[in-house]
């Protein structure tokens, strides 16, 4: 008998999965704006760099929306593999890149 896995793809795990990408999501924003605006970092993707030297409210809102739009569409369809997967695989790079920030923090 295989294992049960459908625990992993409950409504209320997949919204506290979203939830804390938003709040990576934002941290990164700020951290990024404040290592940008003191020369300690530059943004490494191009897009956001663009959006960054555009007008930075295109930047903290594409940054920010994405997952917020994911959080929306978790309400409105039914968990699945493939959107725990996406999701899974969101909050391993932002992840990353919070790992980043802080070392980056913490070598100032």
């Amino acid at each position: 008998m295989g294992a049960d896995y459908s625990l992993l793809f409950t409504r209320d795990h997949m919204r506290k999965a979203a939830l804390l990408l938003i709040a990576l999501a934002i941290f990164d924003c700020l951290s990024t704006d404040i290592g940008i605006r003191h020369a300690h970092i530059e943004e490494a993707n191009p897009l956001m760099r663009f959006l960054y030297d555009h007008h930075i409210a295109y930047f903290y809102g594409i940054k920010i929306g994405l997952p917020l739009i994911l959080l929306l569409l978790l309400k409105s369809i039914e968990p699945k593999r493939l959107l725990a997967f996406f999701l899974g695989s969101a909050l391993f790079l932002y992840l990353m890149v919070f790992g980043l920030h802080v070392f980056w923090i913490a070598h100032l």
